[in-house]
């Protein structure tokens, strides 16, 4: 599980613009994971395999569900502890950027945040520097301070990826040729989401939707529900991309283990 900002389903020229690039940039991620900037990495799992042996299989299932549910519930908890701290703010995607080296590149698009002038502008004692979307990030991380991945460089950097490439000269000539048509989007952001999804292969789709603000309650969703313009089956041309990813990095692991 794995807890992101999206754009809202209701952002849909922001959904639109973001789809057609991660088209044309031929993603692998495009089927698994909808357009997203991670808040906190690597997210926590439960251990749902810590059962006697002699238990049977239909109370074991049972057991499992029943810790499945507890355990999101205290996330959700957690995460709404961290989010009605945070008012609701707007996102605009006008500007990319890419990271990587010899074997790796990735592209992606800045999710610049801010908040609005209708809501008041600046958060309540907020710095007055820091975006919305990185004291969301930096409230998140106080409440799972074992997820601190996002800032192994020092500092949070908010971004959504548009595709990934063999290497960062790749990543830069397309992010190239997407500037030279994207329009600038933006859309507001009131909710947060934790994302789960069953198996390596399969779609992340939304189990808890987690209101900024205060005096509002976190929606669960069992069984998870699909973001409304997500692909319904990966097509071949995304398996194959994501058949491809796998085969670089394992040959880059094989090259670094040398």
């Amino acid at each position: 599980m794995t807890i992101c900002m999206v754009p809202p389903p209701s952002a849909s020229k922001a959904w639109e613009q973001l789809t057609e690039a991660r088209k044309e940039c031929r993603d692998p991620g495009f089927f698994r994971w909808p357009p997203h900037a991670n808040l906190l990495y690597p997210f926590i799992e439960s251990n749902f395999s810590t059962f006697d042996g002699a238990v049977d299989k239909l109370d074991l299932e049972e057991s499992e569900n029943a810790i499945r549910a507890q355990f999101i519930d205290a996330v959700v908890e957690h995460l709404s502890t961290a989010a009605e701290q945070c008012k609701p703010f707007e996102v605009t995607l006008d500007s990319f950027g890419t990271f990587g080296g010899k074997s790796r590149g990735v592209l992606w698009a800045y999710p610049r945040s801010k908040y609005s002038m209708f809501d008041g502008g600046e958060e309540e004692g907020s710095d007055d520097d820091e975006e919305p979307l990185m004291r969301l990030q930096n409230l998140l991380e106080q409440q799972f301070p074992m997820c601190k991945d996002q800032k192994k460089q020092g500092t949070f950097t908010p971004h959504i990826t548009i595709s990934h490439y063999a290497n960062n000269t790749d990543a830069l000539t397309a992010k190239e040729g997407i500037e030279s048509k994207w329009q600038p989007v933006s859309f507001p952001v009131s909710e947060v989401y934790l994302l789960q999804r069953k198996g390596d292969d399969g779609q992340f789709k939304i189990a808890a939707t987690i209101p900024l603000g205060r005096d509002k309650t976190a929606q669960l969703h069992d069984p998870p529900i699909p973001f409304p313009s997500m692909p319904l089956v990966e097509e071949e041309w995304v398996h194959d991309e994501r058949i491809l990813m796998k085969q670089r990095r394992k040959g880059n692991f094989k090259r670094r283990r040398r």
